[in-house]
Order: C-alpha cells, then structure tokens, then sequence
C-alpha cells in the first residue's frame, strides 16, 4: 500500500515543486471510489492526497484503531455512525454523491439468451449447475444493498448457496471480469469504470438508498486540508467529476 500511495503522491505533485512538499491529506475511501478520488485528487489545490481504498467496514474499523486518516468518504450512512459512536468523527457527514446496484456478468449475451433479464431469472435461467454470483462480504455496503435486495424480492434463501463472498466491491469486479464467477452485484459506476456488460439493476426500492458520505475524522493530523477537501466535493469542479463518472448528484 505504502507504494502505491507513493506512486500517487508523485503524480499528483508533479510540475508543482511546494505542493510536492506539502504533507498529503489522507482519504480513505470505499473501493469503489478508486478512480473518482484519483481524479478529484488532481483538481484539488489545498494538498496532495494520500488515498486508502477498501470497503467501509474495514477502512472505518482502521480509523477506529487509531489510523492517521484525515477524512473518510463511505458508501454508507452505517460506517459513518460507527465513527460518531467511536468519537472519530467531526461534526457532521455530507452525502456527496448517490449511486445504482446492478448486476454484471462475464457473459451476459450468452445469460440474456437464456432469459436472465432481471435477479430472479438469473437465478431460473441464466446459471447452469455451478455457477456462483460474486457479491461483498457482509458488513460491505455493497454486499449489504444486494443482500437487502436479494430479501426484498424473496430470494435470499434460493441465492445464498450460490453466492461468493469477496472483501469489496472490485474484488467482485476482478473475479466476474476473470470469469472466475459468472455474474455479481456491484455499482453501475464501477461496471461504467471496468467496462464490464450490465445484465440487468437491481429495483432501487429493494434496498435502502445509496448514498456516499464525507467527513473529516476527529483527531485529524491534518484538520484544514480535510475540511478543505469535504467542502470541495460541493464544488463545481468536483460535481462534474461526479456526474463524468456517472454517480448521481445529491
């Protein structure tokens, strides 16, 4: 990890000599923000960034411990109570961005053929004897809206053998792109970033909103830059990396 930060670091600071000597502002962010907060990174002016990826629940446990991190963007509402409740969190969270649950599939035309065209045909139709869906581990808000949805509709019990944990949301990425599994639930972003087919969305009323939340965390080493980084995901700027990347603006 320590390397790619570094690699990071330099990218962002190159042609710009005192801001390569600033200290970088640390933002641990949901996996599946990799690339938006790259490109946000390289429109940020206060500092540099020093950015972690993972899922929530592990990033926030992390800050819990004792992680030098400097704000903390969530794909849930969940994980942000986690670091109120731990007193690790300043003032109050901004939802910057909502997102879409979808369904990926290494073959969709050779599924869609099948009849695979929403959760339950997939399920009926689209997976032949042993095939599995990808799906994050418990506690992974991406893991949690699909299983949400999966209950909703009445197919938790008949998915539950067939689904595949995996630590976040591009983990599921890689094994469905690998063909290591036949399909997963992910975020339409990432599908958008990876260039992987959607079979089909998940009812966006099957599952609680999804919503992506900054904060500055208490304690920050770096307590400016971090405010001055939650207040620029409100920024023009900022919004048209939202909207390019294809998250829907609050």
């Amino acid at each position: 990890m320590r390397s790619s930060l570094a690699v990071l670091l330099f990218i962002l600071s190159a042609g710009d000599p005192l801001r390569a000597e600033q200290e970088p502002a640390r933002v641990f962010a949901a996996a599946s923000l990799t690339d938006l907060v790259s490109a946000l990174a390289a429109r940020f002016d206060a500092a540099p960034i020093a950015a972690s990826f993972g899922g929530s629940s592990e990033l926030a446990r992390q800050i819990v411990d004792g992680a030098p991190a400097d704000v903390f963007l969530s794909a849930s509402a969940e994980w942000m109570a986690f670091l109120r409740e731990a007193g690790r969190l300043e003032g109050e969270p901004t939802v910057f961005a909502r997102g879409e649950l979808v369904c990926v599939a290494h073959e969709a035309e050779a599924l869609r053929a099948r009849g695979a065209v929403d959760v339950a045909s997939l399920l009926e139709r689209g997976l032949a004897e042993g095939d599995a869906v990808a799906i994050a581990d418990s506690g992974v808000p991406a893991g949690e809206y699909a299983r949400q949805a999966l209950a909703s509709l009445g197919l938790a019990e008949a998915y539950r053998p067939r689904l595949v944990g995996q630590k976040d949301v591009r983990a599921v990425l890689n094994a469905v792109e690998k063909g290591e599994l036949q399909a997963g639930f992910v975020y339409a972003t990432d599908a958008r970033a990876a260039g992987l087919p959607v079979l089909f969305a998940l009812p966006p009323e099957s599952h609680a909103p999804i919503e992506y939340l900054a904060g500055v965390v208490a304690g920050s080493p770096h307590p400016a830059e971090a405010r001055a980084f939650v207040a620029f995901l409100a920024s023009e700027a900022a919004r048209a990396e939202l909207g390019a990347a294809g998250f829907r603006l609050p």
